[in-house]
Protein backbone atom coordinates (compact mmCIF):
# COMPACT_ATOMS: atom_id res chain seq x y z
CA UNK A 1 0.00 0.00 0.00
CA UNK A 2 2.79 1.95 0.90
CA UNK A 3 4.36 1.69 -2.78
CA UNK A 4 1.08 2.60 -4.72
CA UNK A 5 0.89 6.06 -1.94
CA UNK A 6 3.75 7.11 -4.04
CA UNK A 7 2.65 5.86 -7.51
CA UNK A 8 -0.82 7.93 -7.16
CA UNK A 9 1.30 10.97 -5.72
CA UNK A 10 3.53 10.56 -8.84
CA UNK A 11 0.76 10.43 -11.22
CA UNK A 12 -1.42 13.14 -9.88
CA UNK A 13 1.93 15.10 -10.24
CA UNK A 14 3.02 14.56 -13.33
CA UNK A 15 -0.04 15.76 -14.51
CA UNK A 16 -0.58 18.78 -12.53
CA UNK A 17 3.01 19.48 -13.36
CA UNK A 18 2.53 19.08 -17.04
CA UNK A 19 -0.71 21.42 -17.14
CA UNK A 20 1.67 24.22 -14.99
CA UNK A 21 4.56 23.78 -17.72
CA UNK A 22 2.89 23.98 -20.81
CA UNK A 23 0.76 26.61 -19.78
CA UNK A 24 3.68 28.58 -18.85
CA UNK A 25 6.17 28.34 -21.40
CA UNK A 26 3.27 28.72 -24.05
CA UNK A 27 1.43 31.89 -22.39
CA UNK A 28 -1.81 29.98 -22.80
CA UNK A 29 -4.41 30.21 -20.13
CA UNK A 30 -5.55 26.62 -20.59
CA UNK A 31 -2.75 23.93 -21.68
CA UNK A 32 -4.40 21.96 -23.93
CA UNK A 33 -5.01 25.50 -26.25
CA UNK A 34 -0.89 24.69 -26.81
CA UNK A 35 0.16 22.72 -29.67
CA UNK A 36 2.75 21.66 -27.24
CA UNK A 37 0.04 20.19 -25.41
CA UNK A 38 -0.55 17.30 -27.23
CA UNK A 39 3.05 17.37 -29.34
CA UNK A 40 4.84 17.27 -25.90
CA UNK A 41 2.54 17.15 -22.58
CA UNK A 42 0.60 14.20 -23.58
CA UNK A 43 3.77 11.94 -24.99
CA UNK A 44 5.45 13.07 -21.92
CA UNK A 45 2.36 11.81 -19.51
CA UNK A 46 2.01 8.14 -21.62
CA UNK A 47 5.58 7.80 -20.52
CA UNK A 48 4.88 8.09 -17.17
CA UNK A 49 2.27 6.11 -17.53
CA UNK A 50 3.61 2.99 -18.99
CA UNK A 51 6.28 3.58 -16.06
CA UNK A 52 3.55 3.42 -13.67
CA UNK A 53 2.16 0.63 -15.01
CA UNK A 54 5.19 -1.31 -15.21
CA UNK A 55 5.81 -0.51 -11.93
CA UNK A 56 2.20 -1.40 -10.69
CA UNK A 57 0.78 -3.54 -13.56
CA UNK A 58 -2.74 -4.36 -11.52
CA UNK A 59 -5.51 -2.26 -12.82
CA UNK A 60 -2.82 -0.47 -14.83
CA UNK A 61 -5.65 1.77 -16.37
CA UNK A 62 -5.87 4.21 -13.40
CA UNK A 63 -2.45 5.57 -13.82
CA UNK A 64 -3.85 8.09 -17.00
CA UNK A 65 -6.92 8.55 -15.32
CA UNK A 66 -5.12 9.70 -12.16
CA UNK A 67 -3.08 11.77 -14.32
CA UNK A 68 -5.85 13.39 -15.77
CA UNK A 69 -8.01 14.20 -12.72
CA UNK A 70 -4.88 15.67 -11.41
CA UNK A 71 -5.62 18.51 -14.45
CA UNK A 72 -9.22 18.62 -13.64
CA UNK A 73 -8.50 19.19 -10.54
CA UNK A 74 -5.90 21.83 -11.37
CA UNK A 75 -7.36 23.80 -13.79
CA UNK A 76 -10.78 24.08 -11.97
CA UNK A 77 -8.95 25.07 -8.85
CA UNK A 78 -6.95 27.32 -10.66
CA UNK A 79 -9.38 28.80 -12.95
CA UNK A 80 -12.82 27.84 -11.57
CA UNK A 81 -15.65 26.51 -13.45
CA UNK A 82 -17.02 28.09 -16.81
CA UNK A 83 -20.24 27.95 -18.27
CA UNK A 84 -18.17 24.87 -20.73
CA UNK A 85 -16.72 22.92 -18.37
CA UNK A 86 -18.86 19.72 -19.11
CA UNK A 87 -17.25 20.04 -22.60
CA UNK A 88 -13.86 20.17 -20.59
CA UNK A 89 -14.64 17.40 -18.75
CA UNK A 90 -15.70 15.09 -22.32
CA UNK A 91 -11.89 16.40 -23.88
CA UNK A 92 -10.52 15.57 -20.58
CA UNK A 93 -11.84 11.86 -21.10
CA UNK A 94 -10.47 11.58 -24.65
CA UNK A 95 -6.76 12.73 -23.40
CA UNK A 96 -7.04 9.87 -20.83
CA UNK A 97 -7.29 7.46 -23.45
CA UNK A 98 -3.42 7.51 -24.76
CA UNK A 99 -2.67 7.52 -21.10
CA UNK A 100 -4.34 4.43 -20.11
CA UNK A 101 -3.72 3.11 -23.33
CA UNK A 102 0.37 3.60 -22.20
CA UNK A 103 -0.37 2.50 -18.45
CA UNK A 104 -1.89 -0.90 -20.22
CA UNK A 105 0.96 -1.28 -22.84
CA UNK A 106 4.00 -0.84 -19.11
CA UNK A 107 1.59 -3.45 -17.66
CA UNK A 108 1.89 -5.61 -20.57
CA UNK A 109 5.46 -5.55 -20.85
CA UNK A 110 5.57 -6.18 -16.72
CA UNK A 111 3.78 -9.17 -17.21
CA UNK A 112 5.69 -10.89 -20.27
CA UNK A 113 8.95 -9.42 -18.77
CA UNK A 114 7.91 -11.77 -15.39
CA UNK A 115 6.95 -14.66 -18.18
CA UNK A 116 9.98 -14.70 -19.58
CA UNK A 117 12.75 -14.16 -16.84
CA UNK A 118 10.46 -16.73 -15.42
CA UNK A 119 10.76 -19.30 -18.69
CA UNK A 120 14.89 -18.22 -18.42
CA UNK A 121 15.32 -19.22 -14.65
CA UNK A 122 12.73 -22.48 -14.75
Amino acid sequence: MKKEFWLYGAACVSGILAWILISSFSGQTEAWDSELYLTLGIPALCLVAGALGFIEPKRSWRWGIIQILGQAVWMFASQGFGNLWPLGMVAFGIFAIPLIMAAGLGAWIAKLNGKMSGTISA
